[in-house]
């Protein structure tokens, strides 16, 4: 039979995770005879020559077999009429060539394998106690990636030239470390050096050792700086107060905001919280996020990790430095909290590190560039109509920078969604492809604002892409807004688009379910904050229409923010503005006397707060409809949270209050009123506190904050069924910051469900404001390809 060629040109997840390898080994097997190598925009080329028979199943065991993390977007096959008879397989040097894929699809950094944390456990392995150890099949990618095609070179182990070993390794088809990039060992490789709190290097024998006396000192209360993949964290243990308060006084801003923690196994887990078999999968995963857990009844932590809370963040180990030190701990868990303040950029740079944190007992560096900070991710899974979702807090290390897929194609464009201003996660489209950023934070700050242009730049640069538009928020005052003409400069970008926050918050959920631009929609949007139209805050609206022209129908009754932000410090100042809807000042003073301890001033505040209310001296922007907001002033109400300490803690803990009371036993009959006014309906929040105040006498606090909060998503899924009835639309889409609610998303769907509706919601990206970009990069698509 004649032998035959074929051009074979992929897309997708094809480098990083050795592909190239994969497909030598599989010609080898089958007789094949041709090239494989990696193209400049990330894709892959095979040149295949056999008999027909053979070329078919060959491209047959290249869908079959593929690597675990290989995921193919496009796959062409081209017969080749004629072409020079070759004579072996071979990798072929990598080209920069591309062949217009669109952008480039990268893996994200990947947890340690099984088999190399056997290596690390085996005294015969002569990477055994080597923290860095890695093969084709997990490690760091997109954190020591400089550009492509993803070679060593391209890298920051090009700091780290093979060892005669390791290049055998490397060049050995039958090897798991054949065309593995951040192959090494002892001999050639990074490795960790630990530092006193003066910065002077203490001296160790080996790793194992260093790991040993880290551990030890971590359960003595010792308080440890552990740079890692993407970024430092500090180490400390999980039972000592001590040691957990003298790190909350340290971070500055971390009174009661809660700790991630890391644990050896799912059976450690499992000693202090529950965990469904969804969950185990996530954690186990080759991602690793840190996971809401539920709290069990045994929980046996600390409670200065995540005081006041009913769940806790919990990851596994994902690199080898950390099982290293959890081997040697006989406490299963320990604190892995970011080491940077809040919303600074990540410590990346070994001097930084021990310069900017004069409180850490020791410091455990490696000398390995990290080019891209990437925060942990964290998930929680919800129950949503009978259903379980995933939902993301934070989209980063582990998932970036895999792109979401479009139904909608913008060709050669590339479109910039800059977010808003909080969890801020930039995203890039072109093509039918977008690429959020890792994690960046809240971007109030000048060394934020930068990393956050980095971040930009170097998705361009392994792009190769230039921007031509840019999406960014309407509110005037978030750094975003005001500086981005500089930021249309330093990109080239020609166009720039203002979306309102609340319709991008729902266009994220429209691209994500790939719901068609022309189809009208109701839109939920629940949060805290967001620039309205109308100059006011906005934060628990709903639309109609479709996702390109939005139009709010209804919203939650308009209140006064006084003092503005310090209202979102201090909620009992939005409790007494939605007090004033229904009492009088003096019943008002009467009904808050105990919760005047929330107040700086304290009684004296609580007048002057009165005052201002009466004289209307408030400007348009502190008028708000914030779901936020409201949740907050319940909080306060019922003595559960009377400060902010940290975004939404006053909501979050009332969250928590009512988790443990998920059926109707003992929970009073509490409704939030609505009613239709011309076109729009209002949500008569102010109506609930009457109804709190004759509830307290008779029931707990558990029982009526579960209670408000499932009076308002059944208010918000009537709503939603009302407009369905007077127009025929079956499609309901929910986000915002506030849908992570477990209680009030769950409301809104089973009040949906029991008309036959189907809730829509974020699962691949953050309904809260991390999310936000992906909403505004399609918007921003949908404006300028109006010829669906």
């Amino acid at each position: 039979m004649s032998e035959q060629t074929c051009e074979i040109l992929v897309s997708g997840i094809v480098q990083g995770i050795g592909y190239r390898p994969f497909v030598y080994n599989l010609a080898v097997e089958l007789g094949v005879k041709g090239n494989v190598m990696n193209l400049g925009d990330a894709g892959v080329r095979i040149i295949a020559q056999a008999n027909k028979e053979i070329l078919q199943r060959f491209i047959v065991l290249l869908e079959e077999r593929k690597p675990l993390l290989c995921i193919y977007e496009s796959f062409d096959v081209q017969w080749e009429k004629s072409q020079p008879k070759l004579n072996a397989f071979e990798i072929a040097k990598s080209s920069t060539e591309k062949k217009g894929l669109g952008f480039s699809y990268l893996p994200p950094d990947i947890s340690i394998c099984d088999k190399c944390l056997n290596e690390i456990d085996s005294d015969d392995s002569r990477r055994a106690d080597y923290p860095f150890n890695s093969c084709v099949d997990c490690g760091p990618r997109y954190t020591v990636i400089e550009k492509l095609p993803y070679d060593r070179p391209n890298t920051v182990m090009q700091e780290f030239p093979f060892c005669d070993e390791c290049y055998i390794d490397y060049t050995n088809s039958k090897d798991r470390r054949f065309h593995a990039q951040t192959t090494c060992c002892t001999k050639c490789g990074p490795v960790y050096t630990l530092y006193n709190s003066n910065g002077d290097e203490i001296s160790f024998a080996d790793q194992k050792k260093l790991a040993k006396f880290v551990a030890s000192e971590i359960e003595k209360g010792k308080i440890v700086a552990v740079k890692g993949i993407g970024g430092t964290h500090l180490a400390c243990s999980t039972m000592i107060d001590d040691t957990l308060l003298q790190l909350r006084e340290a971070k500055g801003k971390r009174k009661f905001k809660p700790f991630a923690i890391m644990a050896k196994n799912i059976p450690s887990i499992e000693e202090f919280a529950t965990i469904n078999s969804y969950e185990e999968e996530q954690l186990t995963s080759f991602r690793r996020p840190i996971m809401l857990l539920q709290r069990s009844k045994n929980y046996n932590l600390s409670e200065w990790v995540a005081p006041g809370l009913h769940n806790i963040g919990v990851m596994l180990p994902y690199a080898g430095i950390h099982y290293m030190i959890l081997k040697e701990m006989s406490e299963p868990t320990m604190v892995m909290t970011s080491a940077n303040p809040s919303n600074f950029p990540m410590y990346i740079e070994n001097s930084e590190i021990i310069e900017n944190l004069p409180y850490v007992d020791y410091f455990l560096l490696h000398n390995r560039t990290i080019f891209q900070r990437n925060d942990d991710s964290v998930i929680r899974i919800n129950h949503i109509g009978g259903q379980l979702s995933q939902k993301f807090l934070r989209r980063s290390r582990g998932w970036v920078p895999e792109p979401l897929l479009s139904h909608l194609d913008v060709g050669h464009q590339t479109l910039l969604g800059i977010g808003a201003e909080m969890h801020l996660i930039p995203s890039l489209m072109k093509g039918s492809k977008i690429i959020p950023s890792q994690h960046i934070g809240t971007v109030t700050l000048l060394e934020t604002y930068e990393n956050m242009l980095k971040a930009i730049e170097h998705l361009l640069k392994l792009n190769d892409a230039n921007v031509d538009a840019i999406a960014y928020d309407m509110h005037p005052q978030y750094l975003t807004t005001t500086s981005i003409s500089e930021i249309a400069d330093l990109f080239g970008a020609k166009e720039l688009v203002q979306f309102q926050h609340h319709e991008a918050h729902i266009a994220s959920v429209a691209l994500e379910n790939r719901i068609e631009p022309n189809e009208e929609i109701i839109g939920v949007a629940l949060d805290g904050t967001g620039y309205g139209r109308d100059g006011k805050i906005w934060g628990g609206e709903i639309f109609v229409g479709p996702v390109y022209n939005l139009r709010r129908v209804g919203h939650l009754e308009e209140f006064a923010l006084p003092g503005g932000d310090v209202a979102v410090k201090y909620p009992l100042r939005s409790l007494i503005s939605l007090l004033t809807h229904t009492y009088s000042s003096d019943e008002i003073i009467s009904i808050t006397s105990n919760l005047q301890k929330y107040l700086p001033k304290g009684i004296d505040e609580i007048h002057f707060i009165l005052n201002q209310l009466e004289k209307g001296t408030y400007s348009t922007s502190q008028i708000t409809t914030s779901t936020g907001r409201f949740l907050d002033s319940v909080s306060v109400f019922l003595d559960i949270c009377g400060e902010q300490t940290y975004e939404g803690e006053p909501a979050i803990r009332l969250e928590g209050c009512g988790m443990d009371l998920s059926d109707d036993n003992g929970i009073p009959k509490t409704v939030i009123p609505y009613e239709k006014t011309g076109k729009e309906y209002i949500l008569k929040i102010s109506e609930i506190f009457p109804q709190i105040i004759a509830f307290k006498k008779n029931y707990s606090v558990s029982q009526i904050s579960y209670a408000t909060q499932q009076a308002l998503g059944q208010s918000l899924g009537g709503i939603a069924n009302e407009i369905k009835e007077e127009t025929g639309i079956s499609k309901v889409l929910v986000s915002g910051g506030v849908s992570l609610n477990s209680i009030i998303i769950d409301e809104i769907a089973k009040t949906i469900n029991t008309r036959n509706n189907k809730i829509y919601t974020n699962e691949k990206v953050s309904p809260g404001d991390g999310g936000i970009s992906v909403g505004q990069v399609y918007l921003l698509a949908l404006n300028n390809q109006r010829n669906f």
